[in-house]
């Protein structure tokens, strides 16, 4: 009966640790952006967010080739995040900011990306993302005196 307890509770902790890893993105660029582009970061933790409060965050986006870089495309996975972006070149050794807004309007934890596709790789984005967790609505109670 130990060894069964002891295999239930190793069981669970490992799938604990595989659901939080999960939420990461990976950091190495598979694409053939790697080597040319720098993003700095790639994920963002946003900690607790205020239901209702949109929060906006920068990834730096360095170009460290010897040719410009252009962000052709900059993708939300859902309508509640937006990304906006420079179309202008990136000349190289300079930077740029791709701005990422999520609205905060449900509660609980979330896990946004935006995939940014390049002049570099134009077949193979790269994902970016915010993480966080809307804290619940306050509600105001009214009181009457009577």
């Amino acid at each position: 009966m130990k060894y069964l307890n002891n295999f239930l509770l190793l069981t669970a902790l490992l799938f604990l640790y595989q659901q939080a890893e999960a939420q990461k993105i990976r950091s190495e660029d598979n694409s053939l952006n790697s080597g040319k582009v720098q993003w700095l970061p790639q994920q963002i933790s946003a900690g607790d967010v205020p239901f209702g409060k949109p929060v906006s965050f920068d990834f730096e986006v360095k170009n460290v080739s010897s040719e410009n870089l252009m962000l052709l495309q900059v993708r939300s996975s859902c309508f509640c995040t937006s990304a906006e972006f420079s179309k202008q070149p990136v000349a190289p050794g300079q930077s740029t900011i791709i701005k990422v807004t999520y609205d905060g309007a449900r509660e609980g934890d979330f896990y946004r990306i935006v995939t940014v596709l390049t002049n570099f790789d134009t077949s193979q984005s790269v994902p970016l993302a915010i993480t966080g967790k809307v804290m619940p609505e306050v509600q105001l109670s009214s009181s009457r005196n009577e």
